[in-house]
């Protein structure tokens, strides 16, 4: 990225004009478009009221399904819009029959709302079994080959995990799902904005993921991705009118699912959010899938040899195509380093036993270099060691 482009997208974003902002991870950076776009939803909703949703409102929600659906290589219609992952993988979780195949396998490296999914349905004779990582980073290929089996109904895992940033090869552990004829589900919330995939290239059978962090779009937003030839064979056992085929003949006796992936949606969405993920999906598509990729792989990078020259240790894979734009600092109390670090106007984040920190395209390497510099000057005084 040139810097006359740098400097145009850096004023995007008023935070970054006031603070060192290096925690897309876990919350994008509102852009001056976002705010736009949801001032636009307040301006409609003061002129137009409820007659807005029949003119503008649903086309927004079909102009953001699109949206997304074309930076994932999916169709429209394999598109449901849910308030968060949590919710869509509830709607997900009710719609597979565990009868044959009660087996659901995850990592212990996934975020939790995963596997807590399936868990609560342990009840219902449902066993959750956790594949493990010797070295808090990766989870090998050979695991799933020897874990998935005819029982199992589905493998739920992230194609990024939020405490080392590590790539999975998900097509290659779809095929392992597929030829045993388990389900494949894709955590992608840590990727999708910053990592490009394909769904149908890698052959992925549902895809959940937000606007919450890459896609700039803010909380209240998540999209799920189901593959085309499993909506109709799905029916979720929770729902709501939006999910309804004939939503607006307010039908209380009968229901039916509506035919495309929105079968998998509850109720009303948040239309504020809505609007402000549609314009933080433009400026993804605006700067392109590759683009973003390589400017973060390149922060990254520079993150992490800067930080090894001043002697820390880090938690990253060795391989630079293995490696998302999260770069894990173990030490102690990364708690106490955190708070300290906002005080001085950087902003980054923790999990257990490290300092997280994600530079995306917005960010620069004098801003990884500064925020070394601070650390370093934090640990000096309170003398914590790096483990």
């Amino acid at each position: 990225m040139d810097p006359k482009t740098l400097k145009r997208y850096r004023l995007e974003f008023p935070i970054l004009q006031k603070k060192t902002y290096l925690n897309t991870c876990s919350l994008g950076a509102l852009s001056k478009r976002s705010i736009s776009a949801m001032n636009e939803f307040f301006d409609l909703w003061s002129e137009l009221g409820a007659s807005a949703w029949y003119e503008i409102w649903l086309g927004e929600l079909a102009t953001l399904r699109a949206s997304f659906a074309s930076l994932i290589g999916a169709k429209p219609q394999e598109i449901a819009i849910l308030p968060s992952v949590s919710v869509a993988l509830s709607s997900v979780a009710t719609a597979i029959d565990y009868s044959r195949r009660d087996r659901v396998l995850t990592t212990e490296l996934d975020f939790p709302t995963v596997a807590y999914q399936w868990l609560v349905k342990r009840r219902q004779g449902v066993r959750v079994e956790f594949l493990a990582s010797e070295d808090r980073i990766h989870v090998p290929l050979e695991a799933y080959e020897q874990s998935i089996d005819e029982k199992t109904a589905l493998v739920a895992t992230s194609r990024v995990f939020f405490t080392s940033g590590y790539i999975q090869d998900i097509q290659a552990i779809t095929e392992i799902a597929r030829s045993q004829g388990a389900y494949m589900l894709v955590d992608d919330y840590q990727a999708t904005g910053q990592v490009p995939l394909d769904v149908k290239e890698m052959g992925i059978d549902f895809l959940v993921t937000g606007g919450l962090k890459w896609l700039l779009g803010g909380p209240g937003i998540a999209f799920l991705y189901v593959r085309q030839d499993l909506i109709s064979k799905l029916e979720p056992m929770v729902t709501g009118w939006f999910a309804a085929r004939n939503q607006f003949e307010f039908n209380p006796k009968e229901f039916e699912y509506r035919q495309d992936a929105a079968r998998f949606e509850f109720g009303t969405p948040a239309l504020a959010a809505v609007y402000a993920a549609r314009a933080g999906l433009e400026i993804v598509h605006e700067v392109g899938a590759e683009s973003l990729r390589k400017r973060t792989s390149l922060l990254t990078s520079h993150l992490i040899d800067q930080a090894r020259q001043r002697g820390m240790t880090l938690r990253v894979t060795e391989r630079e195509e293995d490696r998302a734009g999260i770069v894990m600092l173990p030490m102690d109390n990364p708690a106490r380093v955190v708070k300290e670090l906002a005080q001085r106007d950087f902003i980054v984040d923790y999990r257990p036993g490290a300092v997280r920190v994600s530079p995306y395209f917005y960010n620069t390497t004098d801003e990884n270099e500064a925020l070394l510099d601070e650390i370093e000057e934090i640990l000096s005084v309170a003398k914590p060691s790096f483990k």
